[in-house]
């Protein structure tokens, strides 16, 4: 018996020692010395604003397959371009959810927690607030009630499944946190590793926040909460909004790092994805843009658009006068219905095409312009919001809109007096028109102005209900031929938190594509 007593103790003293010499500097020896604990707020300012921008794959998806076709800015003949014709793809659908949530949102909430409780890295926190809201506002005016108040939780608060929040709950909560975030900024600490246009001057990124208020609040315009809509307004004006075209916030791209997303799509640089040029017919300018601004004689319609030539590689006639848009809602058969056969003209080298000089590796990613900010000024003007005269902000929102694209090459030479005269001559309806007739003019200009940044394009169209756009009823679409209200929540996300998606559903309505999101309600 004492011998087995003593047998145990000699193994309970082994065993105590070899713990001992186990967590001996236990902390240093499990820790990777090539690994930072706290990553340079710079480097995930940088990160952070790359996944804003995003990729090809949801930038093709989301922007350029549904929205832009579905606002019928392009077209296409190919049945990957299921916005064209209200067809579902769920990989499509649910492209943005699966690309923004994991990536941009949860980068700039990490930077976010990182530097909530250090007053030296304030800027750092607002400008990461502010990039992350126009983010979520993107995702929920897709997809309508989305997470918003348990997103980004799973580190350090352990919430794997984030619930649903109420868009109106969502569109409150981003208001507050520009608010926020716009108070918080020390306009004389700059910033590094900001990749915008703004190169860190924390002074624009003072209003960008109050210029995205204001495009918060001119969203709740549509029958929702008029009286939330003129008061964030309000505020966003008086806090100070873009003053000048150099104000437009855009993230920039270099060639081989990180590519122009809806670049890489159509253009045909080097390793883009129709680098052969003739693999770049698969999008088109719709034939209701061009005739749009062929009958306004816009001067943006050369900027834009060109031909294919001969052997179908771009780079061919940019006069506006042979500009020819490819017509929504049709392939390439020869079915006597839905093929191009049936409109006259079968041959997809004859339609325009987006130019080649707007779509480089190296151009920028364009989310909110002077442009846009003067157009919403003229809309609050017309509605008795704000003060100031609505043609005087219509008239400098064209013009606005037209220099925009110099940021896209210095080739592209902005003429002032064709700008003056343009803008003059739409504003006719802005001066003298009833308050629709104002309305249509500011948000068919708005229209115009956003080609590209499509996102916004389908959003505002939505809110505003112009320009009046005639829809395709293709076989088998989703929405018996009417324009989808927004886009469905991914497969995937009802494998892993189909409680929360559910509940949305219950609230919100079926996940199908005429659900319109809560701004969007009749």
């Amino acid at each position: 018996m004492a011998k087995s007593i003593y047998k145990l103790l000699i193994l309970l003293i082994a065993g105590t020692l070899a713990w001992s010499g186990c967590t001996k500097n236990f902390e240093q020896i499990n820790t990777d010395p090539t690994a930072a604990p706290i990553i340079a707020p710079s480097i995930l300012l940088t990160r952070g604003l790359l996944f804003t921008s995003g990729g090809e794959y949801e930038a093709w998806r989301a922007n350029l397959i549904y929205c832009g076709p579905m606002v019928q800015h392009t077209s296409s003949l190919s049945l990957t371009y299921v916005g064209d014709k209200y067809l579902y793809n769920d990989d499509y659908s649910g492209a943005a959810f699966n690309s923004f949530y994991p990536n941009a949102t949860k980068i700039l909430a990490t930077l976010m927690n990182q530097t909530a409780n250090d007053a030296a890295q304030k800027n750092y926190n607002a400008i990461a607030k502010i990039a992350r809201v126009i983010v979520l506002q993107r995702l929920t005016d897709l997809y309508g009630d989305v997470p918003y108040s348990q997103a980004d939780k799973a580190y350090p608060d352990l919430i794997f499944l984030p619930q649903y929040d109420r868009q109106d709950a969502i569109y409150t909560g981003l208001a507050t946190e520009l608010e926020q975030a716009a108070a918080a900024i020390d306009v004389n600490s700059n910033v590094a590793g900001d990749i915008s246009g703004y190169g860190g001057t924390a002074s624009q990124w003072k209003k960008l926040a109050y210029s995205v208020m204001l495009r918060i609040g001119m969203r709740l315009s549509r029958k929702t909460d008029p009286t939330a809509a003129k008061q964030w307004v309000q505020k966003a004006i008086a806090g100070g909004v873009f003053t000048a075209n150099e104000d437009a916030f855009y993230i920039q791209h270099a060639p081989g790092d990180y590519d122009n997303p809806n670049s890489h799509v159509i253009g045909t640089y080097p390793n883009s994805r129709a680098e052969t040029g003739k693999a770049n017919q698969g999008i088109k300018l719709s034939r209701f843009f061009v005739n749009m601004l062929k009958t306004k004689a816009d001067p943006r319609l050369r900027i834009i658009s060109e031909l294919p030539k001969a052997d179908s590689t771009p780079g061919g006639d940019d006069t506006p006068a042979n500009q020819k848009g490819l017509p929504n809602g049709y392939d390439n058969s020869s079915d006597p219905v839905y093929g191009i056969g049936s409109t006259g003209d079968a041959n997809i080298a004859h339609y325009s095409q987006p130019k080649q000089i707007i779509a480089q590796p190296n151009s920028p990613n364009i989310f909110i312009t002077f442009s846009e900010v003067q157009l919403m000024k003229a809309e609050a003007a017309a509605r008795g919001w704000i003060a100031g005269d609505p043609v005087s902000f219509f008239i400098s929102g064209v013009k606005s809109g037209i220099w925009q694209w110099g940021l896209y090459s210095s080739s592209i030479v902005y003429n002032d007096a064709t700008a003056t005269a343009y803008a003059t001559a739409q504003s006719l309806a802005v001066a003298s028109g009833s308050l629709a007739a104002k309305l249509e003019a500011i948000n068919t200009q708005y229209y115009i102005t956003t080609f590209l940044n499509e996102y916004e394009a389908y959003a505002n169209w939505r809110r505003s209900g112009y320009p009046v756009l005639t829809p395709v009823n293709y076989k088998n679409n989703e929405t018996n031929g009417q324009i989808p209200r927004r886009l469905r929540y991914p497969r995937s996300d009802y494998d892993v938190n189909r409680t929360n998606i559910e509940a949305a559903n219950a609230v919100q309505g079926p996940d199908v594509f005429m659900t319109p999101v809560w701004w969007d309600k009749p």
